[in-house]
Protein backbone atom coordinates (compact mmCIF):
# COMPACT_ATOMS: atom_id res chain seq x y z
CA UNK A 1 0.00 0.00 0.00
CA UNK A 2 1.43 3.46 -1.58
CA UNK A 3 1.22 6.57 0.94
CA UNK A 4 3.13 9.81 0.05
CA UNK A 5 5.46 10.19 2.47
CA UNK A 6 4.96 12.95 5.42
CA UNK A 7 1.11 12.99 4.71
CA UNK A 8 -1.64 12.36 7.13
CA UNK A 9 -2.61 8.58 5.18
CA UNK A 10 0.75 8.34 5.98
CA UNK A 11 0.24 8.44 10.22
CA UNK A 12 -3.28 6.74 9.50
CA UNK A 13 -1.57 4.00 8.01
CA UNK A 14 1.30 4.15 11.13
CA UNK A 15 -1.80 3.95 13.14
CA UNK A 16 -3.40 0.63 11.66
CA UNK A 17 -0.37 -1.02 11.45
CA UNK A 18 0.97 -0.58 15.17
CA UNK A 19 -2.09 -0.95 16.64
CA UNK A 20 -2.47 -4.15 14.66
CA UNK A 21 0.94 -5.48 15.74
CA UNK A 22 0.61 -4.43 19.31
CA UNK A 23 -3.11 -6.22 19.61
CA UNK A 24 -1.51 -9.28 17.65
CA UNK A 25 1.53 -9.37 20.12
CA UNK A 26 -1.27 -9.04 23.15
CA UNK A 27 -2.83 -12.00 22.01
CA UNK A 28 -0.15 -14.29 20.52
CA UNK A 29 2.95 -13.68 22.38
CA UNK A 30 4.24 -17.06 24.22
CA UNK A 31 5.79 -15.33 27.20
CA UNK A 32 2.47 -14.06 28.99
CA UNK A 33 3.76 -11.65 31.61
CA UNK A 34 5.76 -10.20 28.48
CA UNK A 35 9.26 -10.94 29.67
CA UNK A 36 8.42 -8.96 32.91
CA UNK A 37 7.11 -5.73 30.90
CA UNK A 38 3.79 -4.34 31.18
CA UNK A 39 3.44 -4.59 27.15
CA UNK A 40 0.14 -2.54 26.80
CA UNK A 41 1.50 1.00 28.61
CA UNK A 42 4.97 0.62 26.84
CA UNK A 43 3.35 -0.10 23.57
CA UNK A 44 1.22 3.29 24.33
CA UNK A 45 3.75 5.34 25.81
CA UNK A 46 5.69 4.71 22.74
CA UNK A 47 2.64 4.77 19.99
CA UNK A 48 2.25 8.86 19.09
CA UNK A 49 6.09 8.83 17.83
CA UNK A 50 5.47 5.70 16.06
CA UNK A 51 2.51 7.31 14.26
CA UNK A 52 4.53 10.51 13.47
CA UNK A 53 7.61 8.93 11.65
CA UNK A 54 6.90 10.21 7.69
CA UNK A 55 8.49 7.03 6.19
CA UNK A 56 8.09 3.76 5.69
CA UNK A 57 11.52 2.87 7.03
CA UNK A 58 11.23 5.41 9.83
CA UNK A 59 7.87 4.09 11.30
CA UNK A 60 9.32 0.14 11.09
CA UNK A 61 12.49 1.49 12.99
CA UNK A 62 9.90 3.09 15.77
CA UNK A 63 7.56 -0.05 15.98
CA UNK A 64 10.84 -2.92 15.92
CA UNK A 65 11.86 -0.60 18.64
CA UNK A 66 8.60 -1.08 20.52
CA UNK A 67 8.87 -4.89 20.14
CA UNK A 68 12.21 -5.10 20.55
CA UNK A 69 11.14 -4.11 24.18
CA UNK A 70 10.03 -8.15 24.57
CA UNK A 71 13.52 -9.37 24.64
CA UNK A 72 12.74 -12.13 21.59
CA UNK A 73 14.51 -12.35 18.43
CA UNK A 74 11.32 -13.83 16.83
CA UNK A 75 9.43 -11.27 17.41
CA UNK A 76 9.82 -8.37 14.64
CA UNK A 77 8.26 -6.66 11.92
CA UNK A 78 9.45 -6.02 7.81
CA UNK A 79 8.69 -3.41 6.05
CA UNK A 80 6.14 -4.28 3.35
CA UNK A 81 9.34 -4.13 0.81
CA UNK A 82 11.22 -6.07 2.42
CA UNK A 83 8.80 -8.63 2.73
CA UNK A 84 8.32 -8.55 -0.89
CA UNK A 85 12.03 -8.63 -1.93
CA UNK A 86 12.21 -11.69 0.59
CA UNK A 87 9.06 -13.32 -0.86
CA UNK A 88 10.23 -13.40 -4.20
CA UNK A 89 13.68 -14.18 -3.31
CA UNK A 90 12.47 -17.67 -2.34
CA UNK A 91 10.46 -17.98 -5.19
CA UNK A 92 12.00 -16.18 -8.93
CA UNK A 93 14.86 -14.46 -9.74
CA UNK A 94 15.65 -11.47 -8.08
CA UNK A 95 18.55 -8.76 -8.46
CA UNK A 96 21.54 -9.71 -6.58
CA UNK A 97 25.12 -9.11 -6.74
CA UNK A 98 26.28 -12.77 -5.78
CA UNK A 99 27.88 -12.56 -2.34
CA UNK A 100 27.86 -12.30 1.13
CA UNK A 101 29.61 -10.86 4.09
CA UNK A 102 30.03 -11.69 8.08
CA UNK A 103 31.19 -9.08 10.10
CA UNK A 104 34.78 -10.08 11.74
CA UNK A 105 36.48 -8.54 14.20
CA UNK A 106 34.45 -5.50 13.37
CA UNK A 107 34.66 -5.42 9.64
CA UNK A 108 32.00 -6.93 7.03
CA UNK A 109 34.09 -9.69 5.41
CA UNK A 110 33.42 -11.63 1.99
CA UNK A 111 32.93 -14.44 3.04
CA UNK A 112 30.56 -16.00 0.40
CA UNK A 113 31.11 -15.85 -3.79
CA UNK A 114 27.99 -17.36 -5.56
CA UNK A 115 29.84 -18.97 -8.14
CA UNK A 116 29.15 -17.78 -12.11
CA UNK A 117 27.25 -14.91 -10.05
CA UNK A 118 28.22 -11.18 -11.32
CA UNK A 119 30.56 -10.74 -8.04
CA UNK A 120 32.36 -13.41 -8.83
CA UNK A 121 33.00 -12.55 -12.64
CA UNK A 122 33.58 -9.21 -11.70
CA UNK A 123 37.12 -10.41 -9.47
CA UNK A 124 35.40 -10.35 -5.79
CA UNK A 125 37.50 -12.18 -3.34
CA UNK A 126 37.00 -14.12 -0.02
CA UNK A 127 38.18 -12.26 2.85
CA UNK A 128 38.33 -8.88 1.43
CA UNK A 129 36.47 -5.95 3.57
CA UNK A 130 33.77 -4.50 2.01
CA UNK A 131 33.97 -0.92 2.73
CA UNK A 132 31.12 1.43 0.29
CA UNK A 133 28.79 0.96 -2.18
CA UNK A 134 27.58 3.72 -4.42
CA UNK A 135 29.73 6.48 -2.07
CA UNK A 136 28.17 5.18 1.08
CA UNK A 137 29.65 3.33 3.82
CA UNK A 138 28.54 -0.63 3.67
CA UNK A 139 26.41 -1.63 7.26
CA UNK A 140 24.70 -4.53 7.15
CA UNK A 141 21.75 -3.33 6.53
CA UNK A 142 22.71 -1.67 3.06
CA UNK A 143 20.37 -1.64 0.05
CA UNK A 144 20.72 -1.63 -3.84
CA UNK A 145 20.57 1.67 -5.18
CA UNK A 146 17.59 0.22 -7.64
CA UNK A 147 17.79 3.24 -9.54
CA UNK A 148 21.74 1.69 -10.96
CA UNK A 149 21.96 -1.05 -12.86
CA UNK A 150 25.65 -1.23 -11.93
CA UNK A 151 26.24 -0.79 -8.11
CA UNK A 152 29.72 0.57 -7.32
CA UNK A 153 31.53 -1.26 -4.41
CA UNK A 154 34.76 -0.53 -2.86
CA UNK A 155 36.59 -3.25 -1.13
CA UNK A 156 39.56 -3.57 0.91
CA UNK A 157 42.27 -6.78 -0.05
CA UNK A 158 44.43 -8.15 2.89
CA UNK A 159 47.52 -5.48 1.97
CA UNK A 160 45.13 -2.45 2.44
CA UNK A 161 44.68 -2.23 -1.39
CA UNK A 162 41.49 -0.64 -2.45
CA UNK A 163 39.20 -1.70 -5.14
CA UNK A 164 36.53 0.09 -6.52
CA UNK A 165 34.27 -3.12 -8.62
CA UNK A 166 31.77 -2.24 -10.52
CA UNK A 167 28.61 -5.37 -10.13
CA UNK A 168 26.18 -5.57 -12.70
CA UNK A 169 22.48 -6.16 -10.96
CA UNK A 170 21.39 -9.11 -12.22
CA UNK A 171 18.99 -11.14 -11.36
CA UNK A 172 19.85 -14.89 -10.00
CA UNK A 173 17.56 -17.84 -9.14
CA UNK A 174 16.83 -18.57 -5.61
CA UNK A 175 19.96 -19.93 -3.57
CA UNK A 176 18.87 -23.45 -2.52
CA UNK A 177 22.32 -24.24 -1.62
CA UNK A 178 26.30 -25.44 -2.10
CA UNK A 179 27.41 -29.17 -2.49
CA UNK A 180 31.34 -29.37 -2.79
CA UNK A 181 32.83 -32.44 -2.92
CA UNK A 182 36.41 -31.84 -1.75
CA UNK A 183 39.91 -33.26 -3.30
CA UNK A 184 39.86 -35.18 0.09
CA UNK A 185 36.08 -36.73 -0.73
CA UNK A 186 34.42 -34.99 2.13
CA UNK A 187 31.08 -33.79 0.36
CA UNK A 188 29.97 -30.31 1.89
CA UNK A 189 26.95 -28.77 1.97
CA UNK A 190 25.54 -25.86 3.00
CA UNK A 191 21.85 -24.03 2.79
CA UNK A 192 20.59 -21.11 4.46
CA UNK A 193 16.88 -22.12 4.91
CA UNK A 194 14.97 -24.83 5.96
CA UNK A 195 11.72 -25.06 3.81
CA UNK A 196 10.21 -27.49 1.32
CA UNK A 197 12.68 -25.71 -1.57
CA UNK A 198 15.62 -26.48 0.25
CA UNK A 199 14.92 -29.94 1.58
CA UNK A 200 14.16 -31.18 -1.89
CA UNK A 201 17.58 -30.21 -3.03
CA UNK A 202 19.08 -31.49 0.28
CA UNK A 203 16.99 -35.12 -0.37
CA UNK A 204 18.68 -35.33 -3.86
CA UNK A 205 22.21 -34.47 -2.50
CA UNK A 206 21.76 -37.24 -0.02
CA UNK A 207 20.11 -39.34 -3.27
CA UNK A 208 23.43 -38.93 -4.98
CA UNK A 209 26.11 -39.55 -2.17
CA UNK A 210 24.18 -43.10 -1.48
CA UNK A 211 24.41 -43.59 -5.17
CA UNK A 212 28.60 -42.75 -5.10
CA UNK A 213 29.16 -42.43 -1.30
CA UNK A 214 31.71 -39.83 -0.04
CA UNK A 215 34.25 -40.15 2.66
CA UNK A 216 32.49 -37.96 5.10
CA UNK A 217 29.92 -35.56 4.89
CA UNK A 218 29.95 -31.90 6.61
CA UNK A 219 26.55 -29.98 7.33
CA UNK A 220 27.37 -25.99 7.24
CA UNK A 221 24.77 -24.08 8.83
CA UNK A 222 26.63 -20.83 9.59
CA UNK A 223 24.16 -18.79 7.65
CA UNK A 224 20.97 -20.59 8.57
CA UNK A 225 18.30 -18.47 10.82
CA UNK A 226 15.86 -21.62 10.79
CA UNK A 227 13.18 -21.96 8.91
CA UNK A 228 10.04 -24.45 8.98
CA UNK A 229 10.52 -27.18 11.68
CA UNK A 230 9.22 -30.28 10.42
CA UNK A 231 11.95 -29.77 7.52
CA UNK A 232 14.27 -29.58 10.43
CA UNK A 233 13.07 -32.90 11.11
CA UNK A 234 13.05 -34.12 7.39
CA UNK A 235 16.64 -33.01 6.84
CA UNK A 236 17.92 -34.60 10.26
CA UNK A 237 15.58 -38.19 9.67
CA UNK A 238 18.50 -38.56 6.34
CA UNK A 239 21.46 -39.64 9.49
CA UNK A 240 19.02 -41.71 12.34
CA UNK A 241 17.88 -44.54 11.32
CA UNK A 242 15.28 -44.93 13.93
CA UNK A 243 12.77 -42.37 14.68
CA UNK A 244 14.70 -39.53 17.00
CA UNK A 245 13.10 -36.99 19.02
CA UNK A 246 14.70 -33.62 17.97
CA UNK A 247 12.28 -31.02 19.64
CA UNK A 248 9.62 -30.85 21.70
CA UNK A 249 7.12 -27.74 22.12
CA UNK A 250 5.62 -26.08 25.36
CA UNK A 251 2.08 -25.51 25.69
CA UNK A 252 2.11 -23.99 29.22
CA UNK A 253 4.86 -25.40 31.37
CA UNK A 254 5.04 -28.86 30.10
CA UNK A 255 5.90 -30.10 26.95
CA UNK A 256 2.77 -31.46 25.21
CA UNK A 257 4.77 -33.50 22.64
CA UNK A 258 8.36 -34.28 20.68
CA UNK A 259 8.94 -34.11 17.38
CA UNK A 260 10.23 -37.60 15.58
CA UNK A 261 12.34 -37.79 12.37
CA UNK A 262 11.26 -40.26 9.82
CA UNK A 263 14.31 -42.12 8.38
CA UNK A 264 13.93 -42.29 4.31
CA UNK A 265 14.75 -45.51 2.30
CA UNK A 266 18.40 -44.67 2.49
CA UNK A 267 19.90 -43.27 5.62
CA UNK A 268 23.36 -41.78 5.97
CA UNK A 269 25.24 -43.83 8.59
CA UNK A 270 28.47 -42.61 7.38
CA UNK A 271 30.86 -40.09 9.59
CA UNK A 272 29.27 -36.87 9.61
CA UNK A 273 30.19 -33.13 11.17
CA UNK A 274 28.39 -30.09 11.75
CA UNK A 275 29.54 -26.26 11.20
CA UNK A 276 27.66 -23.68 13.09
CA UNK A 277 28.05 -19.90 13.52
CA UNK A 278 27.00 -16.92 15.62
CA UNK A 279 24.19 -16.28 12.81
CA UNK A 280 22.76 -19.87 13.11
CA UNK A 281 19.27 -19.74 14.89
CA UNK A 282 16.10 -21.92 15.92
CA UNK A 283 16.03 -24.47 13.20
CA UNK A 284 19.40 -24.93 12.71
CA UNK A 285 20.26 -24.65 16.58
CA UNK A 286 17.82 -27.72 17.03
CA UNK A 287 19.44 -29.45 14.23
CA UNK A 288 22.71 -29.06 15.73
CA UNK A 289 21.55 -29.79 19.09
CA UNK A 290 20.39 -33.32 18.01
CA UNK A 291 23.69 -34.08 16.77
CA UNK A 292 25.29 -33.66 19.66
CA UNK A 293 22.80 -35.29 22.17
CA UNK A 294 22.69 -38.43 20.22
CA UNK A 295 26.24 -38.75 19.62
CA UNK A 296 25.79 -38.62 15.81
CA UNK A 297 28.63 -36.17 14.78
CA UNK A 298 30.95 -33.57 16.32
CA UNK A 299 29.43 -29.84 16.03
CA UNK A 300 32.66 -27.11 14.95
CA UNK A 301 32.50 -23.09 14.88
CA UNK A 302 30.98 -20.84 17.08
CA UNK A 303 28.16 -20.85 19.81
CA UNK A 304 24.52 -20.46 17.95
CA UNK A 305 22.65 -17.38 18.42
CA UNK A 306 20.11 -18.85 20.83
CA UNK A 307 16.57 -17.79 19.32
CA UNK A 308 14.70 -20.93 19.40
CA UNK A 309 11.13 -20.10 19.56
CA UNK A 310 8.08 -20.99 17.49
CA UNK A 311 6.85 -18.24 15.53
CA UNK A 312 4.47 -17.58 13.22
CA UNK A 313 4.36 -14.44 10.28
CA UNK A 314 1.05 -12.55 10.15
CA UNK A 315 0.70 -9.53 7.54
CA UNK A 316 0.08 -5.96 8.17
CA UNK A 317 -2.25 -4.05 6.88
CA UNK A 318 0.20 -1.89 5.16
CA UNK A 319 1.52 -5.86 3.66
CA UNK A 320 4.12 -5.48 6.05
CA UNK A 321 5.10 -8.96 8.23
CA UNK A 322 4.99 -9.80 11.96
CA UNK A 323 6.74 -12.28 13.45
CA UNK A 324 5.34 -13.57 16.94
CA UNK A 325 7.41 -16.17 19.10
CA UNK A 326 4.35 -18.12 19.80
CA UNK A 327 5.47 -21.24 21.63
CA UNK A 328 8.80 -22.59 23.33
CA UNK A 329 11.01 -25.17 22.15
CA UNK A 330 13.54 -27.39 23.88
CA UNK A 331 15.37 -29.86 22.34
CA UNK A 332 15.13 -33.48 21.79
CA UNK A 333 16.74 -34.39 24.87
CA UNK A 334 14.34 -31.42 26.59
CA UNK A 335 17.05 -28.73 26.76
CA UNK A 336 16.43 -25.09 26.78
CA UNK A 337 18.25 -23.62 23.66
CA UNK A 338 16.74 -19.86 24.02
CA UNK A 339 18.78 -17.37 25.55
CA UNK A 340 21.49 -20.61 25.48
CA UNK A 341 22.58 -21.53 21.85
CA UNK A 342 24.47 -24.38 20.92
CA UNK A 343 28.24 -24.40 22.30
CA UNK A 344 30.25 -25.90 19.72
CA UNK A 345 32.29 -29.55 20.55
CA UNK A 346 35.21 -27.25 18.65
CA UNK A 347 35.53 -23.59 19.02
CA UNK A 348 37.09 -22.44 16.31
CA UNK A 349 37.11 -18.48 14.69
CA UNK A 350 36.55 -16.48 11.11
CA UNK A 351 39.84 -15.50 10.29
CA UNK A 352 39.46 -12.93 7.30
CA UNK A 353 43.56 -13.91 6.52
CA UNK A 354 42.58 -17.64 6.18
CA UNK A 355 39.66 -16.64 3.72
CA UNK A 356 41.95 -14.52 1.36
CA UNK A 357 44.32 -17.61 1.47
CA UNK A 358 41.65 -19.88 0.57
CA UNK A 359 41.11 -21.81 3.78
CA UNK A 360 38.14 -22.27 5.38
CA UNK A 361 39.47 -23.45 9.16
CA UNK A 362 36.15 -24.51 10.47
CA UNK A 363 34.88 -26.38 7.59
CA UNK A 364 39.02 -27.82 7.52
CA UNK A 365 38.34 -29.23 10.89
CA UNK A 366 35.21 -30.35 10.15
CA UNK A 367 36.30 -32.55 7.27
CA UNK A 368 39.73 -33.40 9.37
CA UNK A 369 37.49 -34.80 12.03
CA UNK A 370 35.11 -36.81 10.03
CA UNK A 371 38.47 -38.38 7.70
CA UNK A 372 39.08 -39.34 11.34
CA UNK A 373 36.48 -41.50 12.15
CA UNK A 374 35.65 -44.64 11.23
Amino acid sequence: MQVEDGSAAREALNARVYDSAVRWVGLRFYKRDFGGIDWAGEAAARREAALVQPTEGDFYRALNETLDLLGDRHTTALTPTRHRERTLARLEPTPNLGFSMRRIDDQLIVTSIRPGGPADLAGVQLGWRADRLNGEPVSVTSSLDKTLDVQVVVFTDGQDVEHEVRIPVVPLPPYLGDAVRRPDGVLVLSFDYFAPATRRWFDDQMRAAAADPPKGIVIDLRDNPGGFIDDVGRTLAHFFPDRQPYAWVDFGYVPRFPYRTRPPRDVWTGPVAVVIGDGSASGAEVFAATFQETGRGPVFGLRSMGAVVASRDLLLPDGGELSIGMRSFRSGAGAVLEGVGVTPDHEIQFRADELRQGRDAMIEAAAEAVLARP
